[in-house]
Parts: structure tokens; C-alpha cells; sequence
């Protein structure tokens, strides 16, 4: 058998009410400094846990996540203008850098214009080819302000440039308004071939007399910094205001392109010029916005993310942002469309930029120092409904006593860890579970948001258990978690649902080719082992926690039938897997006249109850030879 580890997914199971976490809770850490006028931060998304810092002189740092590194990842201050709001602005990575090596650099050249430019990094991965060079788009800049300057790929895997208006106060030439200036616009480019960048066929201005193709939205002053959603891919841009209001504007995943955010007609959700009659209903108001205040330099939003890492669960789907002038921190909730402004707090930093890590963790820097967002553990809580099957994730009619099953919440451990030793642990992560207050769960995978652990074969019996879970000396609310005597699930490996079904001997998955590692369709003939969980009481039952033997071998006492494609196949074993805990193993051959295909269903049913249905992939039969034609 091919070893299984039912550790398949980490979601969060935490909603959010637009009430939103208490700012003043927050713990602003420093990570490190030594950085001249940071201006972004960004990661490669290659796997190495790396951040990457620009300075605005035209240098590109990295912390490789214990130090920051002496040498520059890159150094073109001979070819940046710094000073001002011009400089080195911001830095991308191609969505394949880990493979093509390619990154995408914002910066104001020697003449003081817009240069969007791709490098390559070299044979050694903390530095790049200074000489590898190719210029993909550039633009004139009127002024020495509003650079805008901010790179993002989208989730479409294209490159967003974020656009000033050129400055100059109130826009004189009106130039954020004008479709053919790239000036006070979202562009949004190919960079996947050539350069220069090509504008996406889809992009909404294609075809618009005198438009620039590469607009994607327009009627922005100064993007000081916006951001994609990684959950959802909807937009967030932070858009610094000219003397009376900051807004954070929006735009849906959904979106096609094309909105008009307003400047120089409005200034926020307020007419500008004109002073009246300024909105003909087209263009898109700010989803937030805030006044300016006397003294220092009024405001200037800083724009940043929405929270979607695991260590913090309490502060998924929080918007945060920065006010530059004041030092003040933001943060923003949504329910049912509306937007709920948190804070602000005071703070004693002019947040220049933001920044997120391969986990999703927020970061924001001043000048010379980065500090990541971390909120103090919440007490423990289990998220209601959120006690489920950890092959199926939903409860069903109950879950069975032996089997594996997942807890979400919030606060359920103070550190992520995972079991390596067996009996499994009833301590982890800082943590444990309890069954009516006195029957322990052993636990396989702890964090914040999330518990695997076997419901404890000592409930065998009972219809419901009330369920805590205790992180140092606070314990949760009890949390019901209805039982039953089975439970049947399939493990899955993808969320297209491809079973954790196993060709033995060899053990390919059998998926298709590419789905997921060492995938391949399964042939007629061939014996398939599928991993399973809640199939209910076995002869030779292990204690809770310890992993069943092979012989004598504990097998399911249930009647068991498996079906494929609705047609029913012969089952050879069902029972616990060896040198697992609460895991079952389903073995049977596939008929020589089995469905074929690459999602061919199959479900296991346990004394009358149906499993969720899973899917694997059976070799096409071959195509007949053609038939030789006559001369």
C-alpha cells in the first residue's frame, strides 16, 4: 500500500461579521531593517519563503527569511531617477518565475518617464542578470509626481500597471480622463511575448478610436498601491486623493474592464470639477474613503491587502490599509456588498507600502524598516457546523467513532504542527480535543484555524458528544458533534475530487496523467486500493490513536459494496490500513468491462449509507486499427 497522509486541504471556516476584528488588538512585528525609502515588497512565489524589497535609489533586496542579504538581488540606480515620488516604484514576478526566471521592475529613468521593464534572474537565484534587460512598456511623464508605479499580475496572468495622472493639482489637462493617455489609468498588458508588452484582445478599449489599448480602467489620480484578492481575484485600489478625501475603489473579479473611477470629476464620492452635476450615473464610487485633516500633509493613502493567510484566522477577509501623512492604520469588512471601515488606529508610522508573503501574510515598511500584521490568539472556538469528515468535510447523519475527522475554528492551537509519531499525540500545536470532557482525541495536524484528529473509538454507541478544545489554560465552548455508527467517505486528492485510489501493486494514482503527482489511468484488470474513512466498527478494533495491524487484520463488520460508474465491483478487502490511525483501505479489482474515461465516478456504501462521490480515471480502450483500403 502507498503511504497516505490525510492531510489534504486547509480551509478556513471563520465568518466574518462586518463588526471586523478590534485594530487596536493588533501586534505590528518587525521582521527587519536597513532598507534606503523602501517602496514595495513582494515574494517570487518560487517556494523559497524569500521577500524582496525595492529601494527606491533603483535597488531590489532580499530577506531570505533570517537575514537581509548584503548583495543586492539587483542594482540599476545608473539607470533610475530617484527623488520625489520618482524612483524604483515596485517589483513582479512572472506568475512561472520558478521556471522561466522572469521579473518585472516600475521605475522613472533618467529622463524622468515610466519604464516598465523584465529581467531574468541568474545562475544563482539571489541575483539577477543586471544586463538581461527588455524594455515592455514606457510612457512620458509631465511632472515629478503622481508616478503611480505599482506591478501586479493578475489572476488572468496578466500585467497591471497602475497610473498616476501625470500631476500637477486638479489634473490640468484633464488626463485621467483622456483615453488617449496612459495617464490616470489601470493598464493591464501581455508580457508573455515580446516586448514591447501587447494589449489582451480582451481588453476594453481595443477598439475605441484614439483610446490606448492598453487601458483597462481609467479616472485615477495616484494609485499609491493596489492589490488582488487571492481567494476571490477581485481588485482593490487605494487612489490618494487631492485636498479633501482618500477612497479605496473596487472592482470585482467578474469585471470585463472599462470602469471610470471618476477623477477629475470627483474626488471620492464628492464632484471636483465640475463643482456640481459631475456624475452622469457611469462612474464607480469608492467602496471607502476618509477625509483629510489639518496639519502634516493633510493625507495619502497607502494601499494594501485582504488578509487570506492561516496563522491569523480571525482576520481573513479584512482589507488593510495605511494613511502616509498621518500614521493612521485602517482596516476594512464587507457583508452582503457593504463595506465596514475599521479604525483608525494611531500609529507611529508613515506606511509606505505593503506587501504579502507566499502564505498571505501582510507586511507594510516605512523608510528603512519592514514589520508584519499579527493578531494576539483569540480564545479557542469551533466554528459551528464546523466539525466534519475529513474526507468529505460535511457531517452528514453523524460521524462514526474511529474515524478521521477535521475541527474548524478559531484560536484551536498557538503554533502549526503535525504528528510523526504514533500512537498519534493527544497534545499538539500548544493544544488538545476532549469528548465529553473526559475521552481525549489524538490529534494528527494542528493550527489556528484548523484540527485533524479520530474521534475516539470510545464513543462507539452514542448518538452526539459535546466537543472542546483547550490551547494553554483557555478551553472552547462545547461544540455537539452528532455521531453515528458509519460515515463513509473517500479521501480526495484535488478539488475536482480525484480519489485517493492507488493502483496496486506500484501504487500510480489512478487520475489522469498530470492531475496530481504519479497520476495515471487505471486499467481494467488492475487492483485499485482506495483510502477511505468512517466505514464504521472492525474486528480487532486498535485503541484510539494506535495504527491497526495487518495481521490479524481489523475488517469492516458493515455489509460494504463499492460502485463504479453505479455498476457494482467485487471487493477483495475493507478494513482498517495498516500503520494507519482511523484510516480505511478499500481493495477490489476492476471488471475487464468497467466504465472508462478520465472522471469515472465511484462511491462506497456502508450498511445503507452512500459515501460522497469521488472520481478516477480508467484507460480509453484502444482504437480499433483502420481498416486497409483498397488501391
Amino acid at each position: 500500500m502507498r503511504a497516505f497522509t490525510p492531510l489534504l486541504f486547509a480551509l478556513a471556516w471563520v465568518p466574518l461579521t462586518a463588526a471586523g476584528p478590534d485594530l487596536e488588538e493588533l501586534k505590528f512585528v518587525e521582521v527587519f531593517r536597513g532598507i534606503a525609502a523602501t517602496t514595495s515588497i513582494a515574494h517570487a512565489g518560487d517556494g523559497s519563503g524569500r521577500l524582496f524589497v525595492t529601494e527606491q535609489i533603483g535597488r531590489v533586496l532580499i530577506h531570505d527569511g533570517n537575514q537581509l542579504l548584503e548583495s543586492a538581488f539587483l542594482d540599476i540606480r545608473d539607470r533610475v531617477r530617484a527623488g520625489g515620488e520618482r524612483g524604483l516604484l515596485s517589483i513582479a514576478f512572472h506568475p512561472d518565475y520558478a521556471s522561466n526566471g522572469f521579473f518585472f521592475v516600475n521605475y522613472t529613468d533618467l529622463s524622468s518617464n515610466t519604464v516598465v521593464s523584465r529581467f531574468q534572474v541568474s545562475s544563482d537565484p539571489d541575483v539577477a542578470a543586471a544586463g538581461s534587460e527588455e524594455v515592455y512598456f514606457q510612457a512620458v511623464q509631465p511632472r515629478r509626481n503622481h508616478n503611480g508605479g505599482q506591478l501586479q499580475f493578475g489572476p488572468d496572468g496578466y500585467l497591471y500597471i497602475g497610473m498616476g495622472d501625470g500631476g500637477g493639482a486638479g489634473d490640468p489637462p484633464n488626463l485621467a480622463q483622456n483615453l488617449g493617455s496612459p495617464l490616470g489609468k489601470m493598464l493591464r498588458v501581455d508580457v508573455n511575448g515580446p516586448a514591447p508588452a501587447a494589449a489582451p484582445e480582451s481588453n476594453p478599449f481595443l477598439e475605441t478610436p484614439g483610446a490606448r489599448p492598453e487601458i483597462w480602467a481609467y479616472g485615477v489620480r495616484n494609485p499609491w498601491r493596489f492589490s488582488f484578492d487571492r481567494l476571490t481575484g477581485d481588485m482593490f485600489i487605494a487612489d490618494v486623493g487631492q485636498g479633501a478625501l482618500e477612497e479605496i475603489s473596487f472592482q470585482p473579479a467578474a469585471s470585463t474592464g472599462g470602469e471610470n473611477y471618476g477623477w477629475r470629476l470627483m474626488e471620492g464620492t464628492r464632484c471636483f470639477n465640475p463643482a456640481t452635476n459631475c456624475n452622469d450615473g457611469s462612474l464607480v464610487l469608492p467602496i471607502l474613503e476618509y477625509g483629510h485633516v489639518p496639519g502634516n500633509c493633510g493625507a495619502s493613502v497607502t494601499g494594501g491587502y485582504r488578509y487570506r493567510g492561516a496563522q491569523h484566522p480571525q482576520l481573513s477577509g479584512v482589507y488593510f490599509f495605511a494613511d502616509y501623512c498621518t500614521g493612521n492604520f485602517y482596516g476594512a469588512v464587507e457583508e452582503s456588498g457593504a463595506w465596514t471601515l475599521l479604525g483608525p488606529v494611531e500609529t507611529p508610522y508613515q506606511v509606505r507600502t505593503f506587501g504579502e508573503d507566499e502564505g498571505g501574510e501582510i507586511y507594510f515598511a516605512d523608510a528603512s524598516t519592514v514589520y508584519r500584521i499579527e493578531a494576539p490568539p483569540p480564545p479557542p472556538r469551533i466554528s459551528d457546523g464546523g466539525v466534519v469528515s475529513a474526507a468529505t468535510y460535511r457531517v452528514g447523519s453523524g460521524l462514526a467513532p474511529g474515524s478521521l475527522a477535521t475541527a474548524f475554528g478559531i484560536g484551536l492551537a498557538d503554533s502549526t504542527a503535525v504528528a510523526t509519531v504514533h500512537p498519534l499525540p493527544t497534545e499538539l500545536g500548544g493544544g488538545s480535543m476532549t469528548f465529553n470532557g473526559n475521552v481525549p482525541a489524538p490529534q494528527i495536524f494542528a493550527s489556528a484555524g484548523q484540527r485533524n484528529f479520530q474521534i475516539p473509538w470510545e464513543l462507539v454507541g452514542l448518538s452526539k458528544a459535546s466537543l472542546t478544545v483547550t490551547v494553554g489554560e483557555q478551553t472552547s465552548p462545547e461544540a455537539v458533534v452528532p455521531l453515528a455508527r458509519v460515515s463513509p467517505g473517500i479521501f480526495v486528492l484535488n478539488y475536482s475530487g480525484q480519489a485517493a485510489a492507488f493502483v496496486s501493486p506500484g501504487g500510480a494514482v489512478a487520475g489522469p496523467v498530470g492531475s496530481v503527482p504519479g497520476a495515471r489511468p487505471a486499467k481494467p484488470g488492475e487492483t485499485l486500493e482506495v483510502m477511505a474513512t468512517g466505514l464504521g466498527p472492525v474486528t480487532n478494533p486498535p485503541v484510539t490513536g494506535a495504527t491497526a495491524l495487518a495481521d490479524p487484520a481489523s475488517m469492516v463488520l458493515e455489509h460494504l459494496s463499492v460502485r463504479i460508474a453505479d455498476e457494482p465491483v467485487p471487493v477483495e478487502f475493507a478494513g482498517l490500513a495498516p500503520t494507519h490511525a482511523g484510516l480505511y483501505l478499500v481493495r477490489f479489482p476492476l471488471p475487464t468491462d468497467v466504465a472508462r474515461g478520465a472522471a469515472v465516478p465511484i462511491a462506497i456504501r456502508v450498511a445503507g449509507v452512500d459515501s460522497k462521490t469521488a472520481y478516477i480515471a480508467i484507460e480509453q480502450e484502444p482504437e480499433p486499427p483502420a481498416e486497409e483500403q483498397e488501391p
